[in-house]
């Protein structure tokens, strides 16, 4: 009656799936997908560390300790 026909074609799924169906962090990922996980992810602690060190500074020099 009105059955569509699935061929190879129509069953198969991209590989990299539709950007609106990502979440954030993965949709940053996919913007580097050429560059290995691992480097990725140190770059993100070392900016996290960073953050955390200059927020200690800024405390310690607020209450006169530096």
């Amino acid at each position: 009656m009105g059955e569509e026909k699935t061929t190879p074609e129509t069953e198969k799924k991209p590989d990299h799936p539709d950007r609106s169906q990502l979440n954030a962090f993965e949709n940053f990922y996919e913007k580097f997908s050429k560059v290995p996980l691992k480097y990725i992810d140190i770059f993100i602690g070392v900016c996290v560390a960073a953050l955390v060190i200059v927020v200690l500074v800024g405390i310690l020099k607020s209450k006169g300790i530096l």
